[in-house]
This record gives C-alpha cells, sequence and structure tokens, in this order.
C-alpha cells in the first residue's frame, strides 16, 4: 500500500513540477541585457570596455587644441547640435591620461518618433593614445575608423531610445586604420545624457 502511495505522489510531481516550472519561465521578468549605466560599452580586439570619462582639462594641460575652455570640453563630449541634427559623443577610459578613447557621430532627428532607429549616416572612431598625440584626428592613421553611409557600410549603429535628452543605442562592425588594419567592435551600447547646442 505504501508503495502504491509513493508512486501515485511522484506522478503527481512529475505532472505538476514541469507545469509550474513552464509557468515561472513565462511570467518571469526577462531581464534587460543592455546597462542601466551612463557611458560607451563594448568589446574590443578580446576585451570589454567602459568608457565613462568625457574630456577634461588637467590642472596644466588641457587634452585638446584650440584653448577650449572646461564648459567647451564637456559640450564637445556630448553634444545634440539641434539645427544640423547631429549627435557628437567623445568618451575615454580616464579623464586625464587617457590610454583609449571612442568617438561617435551620426544624424538624429528628435521628432522622428519611433524606436529603434537607424541613422543614415554615422561614423565611429577609436584612439588609442598610447600611440601619442591626444587629438581624434582624420590624419592620425592609428585610429580605427567606422564609416555607415550611402557609400560604406562599415559598422552599424542603431538608436533605441531618446529621452529627456538621455540617447541610448547600440554598435558594431569593423573598423579599419589608415594602415588597412582591420579590427571588429562588437557588443556596443551607449547611454549619454546630451547637452543642446
Amino acid at each position: 500500500m505504501n508503495t502504491m502511495k509513493r508512486r501515485i505522489i511522484w506522478n503527481l510531481i512529475g505532472l505538476i513540477l514541469p507545469v509550474c516550472l513552464g509557468f515561472l519561465t513565462i511570467n518571469s521578468k526577462t531581464p534587460d541585457p543592455l546597462p542601466e549605466r551612463q557611458g560607451v560599452d563594448f568589446l574590443w580586439k578580446g576585451k570589454q570596455y567602459h568608457l565613462k570619462a568625457p574630456l577634461k582639462l588637467e590642472k596644466t594641460l588641457v587634452y585638446q587644441r584650440g584653448g577650449l575652455s572646461a564648459a567647451e570640453l564637456a559640450l564637445t563630449a556630448n553634444c545634440y547640435y539641434s539645427e544640423r541634427q547631429y549627435v557628437k559623443i567623445v568618451r575615454q577610459d580616464a579623464a586625464v591620461q587617457p590610454r583609449l578613447g571612442i568617438a561617435i557621430g551620426f544624424e538624429f532627428d528628435e521628432s522622428h518618433g519611433e524606436y529603434p532607429y537607424t541613422p543614415a549616416e554615422a561614423v565611429l572612431q577609436i584612439k588609442d593614445f598610447s600611440w601619442g598625440g591626444v587629438e581624434f584626428a582624420t590624419l592620425d592613421t592609428f585610429n580605427y575608423t567606422g564609416v555607415s553611409n550611402a557609400v560604406s557600410n562599415d559598422f552599424s549603429l542603431e538608436i533605441l531610445s531618446w529621452e529627456q535628452d538621455t540617447i541610448t543605442g547600440t554598435f558594431s562592425g569593423l573598423l579599419l586604420n589608415g594602415a588597412g588594419d582591420q579590427a571588429a567592435i562588437d557588443s556596443g551600447y551607449f547611454k549619454i545624457g546630451l547637452k543642446r547646442r
């Protein structure tokens, strides 16, 4: 008799358990795979990066030419040019004495309204400061650059959301430098509060 009761109990558990697990799986909230923190995240040459520092002044040096003030540097690092409908984002691993930086620029119309949204034109550049120099420049052949427009599709960039002047998006692709070297950038994500200009 005890053996019969045990079989019935195990059979019921065998029937009820999968149903309960299925119900929990369906009703469990899937976590958002994108980070909530501000900055730029990406996988580059086998290493994961989170760049959160904008351009800043050092006590005696400015990491750019042209004599911009600290406020102008902050604007340059996260700016939405509303008349030109263009976004410019610059982030690096350290505010002063950086080793790696990224610059992203893309056309953006805030009245677009539907997301995800893929800009018609975008550019992305990785700067390795260990090679010397401190600026993002097209003449620096050590910089890796990707362009997405009507002619080239080196990388893809997608805007996920735009709320209260904060923009989020993803990117990935193949970047090239002036020497002809290629390197993939993957799992790219940005969340930046923009300043209007």
